[in-house]
């Protein structure tokens, strides 16, 4: 019988020998049954609970390093001890268990102090879980479990009080830490204990739970708040796998001196839920005194929930709401008069109230902060070129809407791999952030951070959506007044047209042909004058 997302089955009854081992896509010949079962664990949790119950929780993985990386020696002797974060609110207890076991199996055991385990007011029945912890994990994990949900920079710092290690880690539940990945990201905390250290985030797939290695990159916000990354500086690439400056840190997986955590003041207690916290955080590191670095000999895979699970929440009030308050609240204490270009393109942000700042900007003039002009001169000097103050104007925006079914609009939703054909927003010029779009001035055409691309050229070739890169090529993209095509592609001879699949509510790419309906679109906005120019000086 299949089994619901939220039961609480004996892991040893499950576990299938050998699924999943060294990181490869967890597959079988499923049943018609157990594929219904896993749709519904993922509708429920955003990844494929069912599966993940059949995992080993001590599954093996790949040595991910890069090979300079095992050649590396650390004094252990002086790398102090850790206590490890772990926040959780409602969490499959097969992932997090996966989580713990990871953490046990591949950190030296002199150097892993405790595991603090937030339970974060979580709501689900969970005694299996304790009676795991208990069984598995005593004198390793101390469970905390606050009485209602207070978020997760709440829980965080609730946990981090009462660590008793000098240096604080703090992950995700839902992670699986690889071999060696603790000894490089403590390194650099001996030599300034002000640093603050991330991994490479590694990607686990929710849906296979196969492990997939992430490339060592920047992080970035763009001037909507989305988290972008930056390929590295030259100087940078050359150097690796030396850690290198990492303007803002992917989500919340780092290691920091616990003394200087709490100097920063931790979070900002008035963020709620989750959303900014990594904004926040990083650019107090960089602005009062510290630095924040990438350590890529560090690799910390990552189980990321499908698109639409995070859909679901930012349409409700609460969710949109809590992320709109924590970015004015990030906004208005660290970006200065930069923060005016993030309410020109996010204009509800300037109705939402953030409660008192007072206590962030005492503690901004407490530890003498520098403005964030220092950040953008010092840190972001390849962004401003990406994401420049007075950008150009788009040659056409808002929404995408076919003419084949003008109820249809293209919409993508967060992590989504594929764009889809949705019912069109009632307002087609300024439509809903997911079929908000824009063809730029650098020929792509993007929603948020997210461009189109065309990898083949085969019929009904698919559409990507890939983190913008604002180098032309498989995310070059024009508009055809004249036939209302979108046109993919710089040589002729190569191009391919955007063209809707009603039925399968889906856009793919084929050779173009004016008298096909389905190539058809229309923008909620075209810059008919600055379309004439689209392909001035760009070479056919």
């Amino acid at each position: 019988m299949a089994t619901t997302p939220h039961e609480l089955i004996q892991p040893e009854t499950l576990v299938m020998a050998g699924l999943g081992a060294l990181g490869r896509p967890a597959e079988s010949n499923w049943t018609a049954e157990q594929l219904l079962a896993m749709e519904s664990s993922q509708r429920e949790t955003g990844y494929n609970a069912w599966l993940s119950e059949r995992i080993s929780p001590a599954r093996k993985l790949f040595d991910m390093r890069h090979r300079s990386c095992k050649k590396l020696k650390y004094p252990l002797e002086k790398l102090p001890a850790i206590s490890v974060i772990i926040t959780q609110h409602n969490e499959q207890p097969s992932v997090l268990i996966r989580t713990l076991s990871s953490l046990r199996s591949r950190t030296p055991a002199r150097l892993l102090r405790e595991i603090i385990l937030v339970d974060d007011g979580s709501d689900l029945r969970q005694e299996h879980l304790a009676r795991i912890l208990d069984e598995q994990f005593r004198g390793l994990v101390q469970q905390q479990r606050l009485p209602r949900q207070l978020g997760l920079m709440q829980a965080r710092l609730a946990g981090a009080e009462k660590a008793l290690s000098k240096v604080l880690v703090f992950l995700d539940a839902h992670v699986e830490v690889t071999r060696g990945w603790l000894e490089p990201l403590l390194a650099p905390l001996l030599e300034n204990n002000k640093t603050c250290c991330t991994p490479v985030v590694d990607t686990i797939d929710y849906e296979t739970f196969a492990y997939r290695r992430g490339k060592p990159s920047r992080g970035f916000f763009d001037w909507d708040f989305n988290y972008v990354q930056l390929p590295l500086l030259k100087e940078e690439e050359q150097a690796l796998p030396a850690p290198h400056d990492n303007p803002i840190m992917n989500g919340g997986l780092f290691a920091i001196n616990r003394n200087w955590f709490f100097e920063l003041g931790g979070y900002d207690e008035g963020l709620r839920i989750w959303g900014a916290e990594q904004f926040e955080l990083s650019l107090k590191i960089w602005l009062c005194g510290g630095r924040l670095l990438e350590v890529p000999c560090s690799r910390v895979g990552h189980l990321f929930r499908n698109g639409g699970f995070h859909a679901q929440y930012m349409k409700t009030e609460s969710g949109s709401k809590a992320v709109a308050r924590n970015y004015r609240r990030v906004a208005e204490v660290w970006l200065d008069e930069y923060k005016d270009k993030l309410y020109a393109n996010m204009p509800h942000l300037t109705h939402i109230k953030v409660g008192s700042l007072k206590k962030q900007k005492a503690l901004r003039q407490r530890l003498n902060c520098k403005p964030f002009k220092w950040f953008l001169d010092h840190l972001g000097r390849d962004f401003l070129e990406q994401y420049p103050m007075d950008e150009p104007l788009d040659f056409a925006f808002g929404a995408v809407q076919s003419l084949a079914a003008p109820t249809l609009c293209l919409e993508r939703t967060e992590s989504a791999e594929h764009p889809q054909l949705l019912p069109c927003d009632e307002d087609l010029m300024y439509p809903k952030l997911e079929q908000k779009w824009s063809l730029s001035h650098f020929r792509d055409l993007h929603s948020s951070s997210r461009c189109l691309e065309v990898h083949q050229q085969h019929p009904n070739a698919e559409i990507w959506l890939w983190q913008c890169h604002h180098h032309a090529g498989n995310q070059f993209w024009s508009f055809d007044l004249n036939s209302k095509q979108i046109i993919h592609g710089q040589n002729r001879a190569e191009q391919r047209c955007l063209e809707a699949l009603v039925e399968q509510r889906k856009v793919v790419a084929n050779i173009c042909d004016a008298n096909n309906l389905r190539q058809q679109w229309k923008f909620g906005y075209a810059n008919e004058k600055l379309l004439e120019d689209l392909w001035k000086n760009i070479p056919q």
